[in-house]
């Protein structure tokens, strides 16, 4: 069991009593191993529905099954375990940094779920080679170097917990194209090499397009697709949808229409290198 919503409404209070639905009656499953994007325009739910599978909000109405903690749970029911097999990496991370030292930013974390010291810091450690942070930087304050390295540090602080699930809201937000891809190449790997559930909401189709196997997508709190993201680029309603197409895509397309290459679905530069020298070679 991964996360399941069943019939999930979230409605966020205003002021005398007015209520705003977020996100309605969501029937979803996310199984353990999958790298799964939520996408939609602005307003569409798509944070909301993300900060449900770590316990951050819970529904309205309807319930959200977590590896078998039910939410809305009972008043005294612990949310830690949820928050431990489920991390969230919020936009802009590294505002959350807040200790005297990276290494200490990193363990706050384990600590917190109850590890002592030496456990603590050996799980820091791996989640700091993980991302690529360099040990010299380890002992300096998280607030004295770079913006890159800041984004590091909060996400080896989410990985030192060792989620089954990472839960990615815009993760590459704010970073140069080089620094993005680095990011994403640290997650891509976590999903491949440890089988890490990954969800990744974003605006960047060209991201989602390079990385994930599976695509949500939201409008006015609804889901209004779920599928493989090839079917997603050919559905019938994709006009609708309000997202725009992966620049590989469109150069296959535009291909296909001016020089009669056979199309094919291609969603990042090196398979269209590869495609287009199997072609010539034909």
């Amino acid at each position: 069991m991964g996360i399941q919503f069943k019939e999930v409404s979230f409605a966020y209070k205003g002021v005398k009593d007015e209520r705003y639905d977020a996100i309605i009656d969501i029937n979803l499953k996310i199984e353990q191993g999958e790298f799964v994007a939520i996408v939609g325009k602005t307003g569409s739910g798509k944070t909301t529905l993300a900060q449900h599978m770590n316990a951050l909000l819970q529904p309205t109405k309807g319930t959200v099954n977590v590896f078998d903690y039910v939410l809305p749970g009972h008043k005294r029911q612990k949310i830690g375990p949820i928050r431990k097999r489920v991390g969230l990496v919020f936009q802009f991370p590294e505002y959350q940094l807040f200790e005297y030292t990276v290494l200490k930013d990193i363990m706050f974390g384990p600590k917190n779920f109850g590890l002592k010291e030496e456990e603590a810091k050996e799980k820091a450690l791996l989640a700091a080679k993980l991302v690529g942070l360099p040990d010299e930087i380890l002992e300096s304050s998280p607030f004295r170097i770079s913006g890159g390295q800041m984004r590091r540090v909060a996400i080896a602080g989410i990985l030192a917990m060792e989620p089954d699930v990472l839960v990615l809201d815009e993760p590459t937000r704010g970073l140069d194209p080089k620094g993005a891809q680095e990011v994403m190449t640290i997650f891509n790997n976590m999903h491949k090499e440890y089988n890490k559930t990954i969800v990744l909401v974003s605006h960047d189709m060209d991201l989602i397009s390079s990385y994930a196997e599976r695509v949500i997508v939201l409008d006015e709190g609804r889901i209004i697709f779920d599928g493989p993201k090839k079917e997603l680029f050919t559905h019938k309603d994709f006009p609708k949808f309000s997202l725009a197409k992966p620049k590989t895509y469109e150069l296959m397309e535009y291909l296909a229409q001016k020089i009669k290459i056979p199309f094919k679905a291609i969603f990042n530069q090196e398979e269209i290198l590869e495609y287009l020298k199997e072609i010539r070679n034909e």
